[in-house]
């Protein structure tokens, strides 16, 4: 067990320490944890955005190391393993699809909101495209629960949220880490 833990543990250091000039070249504050969901991603003062396939690849590296780390948590043969991971897969591709939707709409409210005539027409709409954003995200959720029902039994589906939970965390606290290594590594640190 301790040296699943050490492997994880390197792969996940491999992958951040390969990642982290792509991720964190931008100076700057820190953008808080849910910016880019809150449409926040490109804010003055945080540097550049990463590019979609700078993103894409980053999130297939941490995907791999999550289904890889859940195989050996919730302690899967080979064959759930894969159905595991085509279910997450599937629901992941969802999910993001209903992110960017989510960030174009804050994007879209933030600049209705800047204009010096409110439309408030506009701004409902995109409140209403927010909720059922919520709402799709919701219905996923639940979807993706009731697939897990069919795969996993009743003990490995709680060491899947519990391991859901930590593993977000984990990800969470090492980007926030690297983004600030990363900032105190730059132009103006040491001055």
């Amino acid at each position: 067990m301790m040296r699943a833990f050490v492997i994880s543990l390197a792969l996940i250091t491999t992958v951040f320490s390969a990642a982290t000039p792509v991720l964190f070249a931008q100076q700057g504050p820190p953008a808080r944890q849910h910016d880019d969901m809150m449409g926040l991603e490109n804010q003055p003062g945080q540097g550049n955005p990463l590019s979609e396939e700078q993103r894409e690849e980053i999130r297939k590296k941490i995907e791999t190391i999550r289904i890889w780390r859940l195989t050996e948590k919730l302690r899967l043969d080979t064959t759930t393993s894969a159905k595991l991971a085509s279910l997450l897969s599937s629901f992941d591709q969802q999910r993001q699809g209903i992110v960017h939707e989510q960030m174009a709409t804050m994007r879209e409210m933030r600049v209705l909101l800047k204009s010096p005539k409110i439309d408030e027409t506009r701004i409902k709409t995109a409140l209403d495209q927010l909720q059922k954003n919520q709402h799709s995200m919701q219905e996923l959720r639940d979807k993706e629960y009731s697939g897990l029902k069919d795969i996993l039994t009743i003990e490995q589906q709680a060491r899947f949220l519990l391991f859901q939970q930590e593993f977000r965390h984990e990800i969470q606290s090492m980007i926030s880490n690297a983004r600030n290594n990363s900032r105190s590594k730059g132009p103006m640190a040491g001055q």
